[in-house]
């Protein structure tokens, strides 16, 4: 413990401390105080500098941080929800945890990216002294709350809002809203504070009101209702040297990946950003747009614009001016839900899941949308749809459930959307890592990424394993084919629900690769046209 109170007291002074300093900080005799210094000095905890005869923080204590930072699953939840706040404030947005009693930052994101690698510190405020505190405390049962001083704060409508506000004694002003667990319990708060002349009451409840949906959508991120993918010891074999990563930048987790023929790019979508990428292989140009609100889905239409699925129904998206329209909402009665990734069927046919934004299964349901927005409730419910693929005659229909962690399969009439009773084509083992994105060749063959499997797999139609292709990131998200002759192989991947410890094992985790194969994808399909 003395051990501990001489780290402290180094770390915490306001400026390298001399020994005269540290001695009257921890008021131990010369000798044990040296031989602390020695042990401390060996484990590179403290560093001595010579020159000054001032004693400083060691490099294994910055080693320490970053190494908890990066286990740090509600830390990887959240960093997504602060860039995007960041940038729609316009202030920096806090990630907070309590300690016994008092909040403290552990994460920032600048809107300014000239000052991200600037260092700020905050000092830790008492959890009745600022917004992030009282947000965790209002989500805290009435029994388990500490007997603390709330300044007459009304922690049950802060509860009922979703969100807290704080005027400070001092000037200015602040608003969190508390990260939860699957039972209700805080984890973390999202904050962001204003100065006296911004913290009009309008410009608080506004800010909570979006700090509140980030909230939400980083308990999504953590899933905190479904546990982080098992990861399998290592790929099944080497890497081919085929494998090309494009260098696109990483993605907090990229998904539904669809080529255009029509201007030879692939676009793909970083849900969780949330973002529009796309990519022209042939010469490297890639975009990233930012986007309005969470989509999970993405397709062609004719007319040359886009279907964007997401949070709040299906919308329109012009490429040029980054615009969006509300087509349709089949699910207007349930908020929490989303629509994940989707297809065009042969016959011109939107096919797409809903799911709950909290990833609890069982909430969504598998919809079939005609080019003239008629809307059909094809399954339901269902545990976690991901994206449907199509046999190249149309008569098999194949997508993923990922709370059963399998491949389904349906007879499908073409024409009229029906479909046959479901028959399993795939389940994960123990050691396969679970089916996600799935995309189906013109020979019949379905391609799947196999999510905590470091692998992509190709599958005949009886679901036994024709192929396996290693990758060097163990989260790969979805795949298409595409390419001038539609004989490559695009593959999506994620870092943000990798296990502790592995941004560092795979650190291209998140990236976009590809791979040729030798049989092609089918044609492109668009919403609206026929095959």
């Amino acid at each position: 413990m003395r051990g501990i109170d001489v780290l402290m007291a180094i770390n915490m002074a306001p400026e390298p401390p001399r020994f005269a300093d540290i001695k009257a900080a921890v008021g131990l005799p010369n000798g044990t105080l040296h031989r602390l210094l020695a042990a401390l000095i060996r484990r590179q905890l403290i560093r001595y500098d010579s020159h000054n005869k001032r004693y400083l923080t060691g490099s294994r204590v910055f080693d320490l941080a970053r190494r908890t930072l990066d286990q740090s699953q509600v830390l990887r939840a959240a960093r997504p929800e602060l860039a995007r706040l960041a940038r729609l404030l316009g202030r920096p947005v806090c990630l907070c945890l309590a300690d016994a009693g008092e909040i403290f930052v552990i994460d920032y994101e600048d809107p300014d990216a000239t000052q991200s690698r600037v260092v700020r510190l905050w000092p830790r405020l008492a959890a009745s002294d600022c917004a992030a505190g009282l947000a965790m405390l209002a989500n805290l049962p009435a029994d388990q709350r500490p007997a603390l001083p709330t300044g007459g704060a009304d922690l049950g409508l802060f509860r009922a809002l979703g969100y807290a506000t704080h005027l400070a004694a001092r000037g200015g002003a602040s608003a969190a809203a508390a990260i939860c667990d699957d039972k209700g319990i805080p984890l973390a708060a999202i904050s962001v504070a204003f100065d006296g002349s911004a913290a009009a009451p309008e410009t608080l409840h506004e800010a909570g009101r979006l700090l509140a949906e980030a909230a939400h959508r980083a308990e999504a991120n953590f899933g905190v209702s479904v546990a982080t993918p098992a990861i399998v010891t290592e790929a099944p074999g080497p890497v081919p040297d085929s494998l090309t990563d494009h260098a696109t930048g990483r993605d907090f987790m990229g998904e539904n990946p669809v080529w255009s023929a029509r201007d030879g790019r692939l676009y793909w979508l970083d849900i969780l950003a949330p973002a529009l990428r796309s990519l022209a292989p042939q010469s490297g140009h890639n975009t990233h747009r930012i986007l309005p609100r969470v989509i999970g889905g993405l397709a062609l239409a004719m007319d040359g614009r886009m279907i964007h699925l997401g949070q709040g129904g299906i919308f329109t998206h012009d490429p040029a001016s980054g615009s969006q329209n509300l087509l349709l909402d089949p699910e207007p009665e349930l908020p929490d839900n989303r629509f994940n990734t989707a297809a065009v069927d042969p016959g011109g046919c939107l096919w797409a899941g809903t799911m709950s934004l909290r990833n609890r299964p069982g909430t969504g349901a598998l919809y079939r949308i005609t080019p003239e927005l008629g809307v059909r409730r094809v399954i339901g419910p269902v545990g976690l749809p991901k994206n449907c693929a199509f046999s190249p005659d149309g008569r098999q229909l194949y997508y993923t459930d990922g709370a059963r962690k399998a491949i389904l399969r349906h007879d499908l009439d073409i024409k009229s959307g029906s479909i046959g009773p479901e028959q399993i084509l795939f389940s994960a083992t123990s050691d396969s890592g679970l089916p996600n994105g799935i995309a189906c060749d013109s020979e019949g063959m379905i391609w799947v990424a196999m999510l905590g499997g470091w692998s992509v797999w190709r599958l005949d139609p009886q679901g036994r394993v024709e192929r396996r292709v290693a990758l060097p990131v163990p989260m790969p998200t979805a795949v298409t084919l595409g390419g001038a002759d539609m004989r490559r192989l695009f593959i999506t991947s994620t870092y943000l629900r990798l296990p502790p410890g592995y941004s560092t094992i795979a650190p291209r985790s998140g990236n976009l690769f590809s791979i040729p194969v030798d049989i092609p994808g089918q044609p492109v399909r668009i919403f609206g046209g026929k095959a």
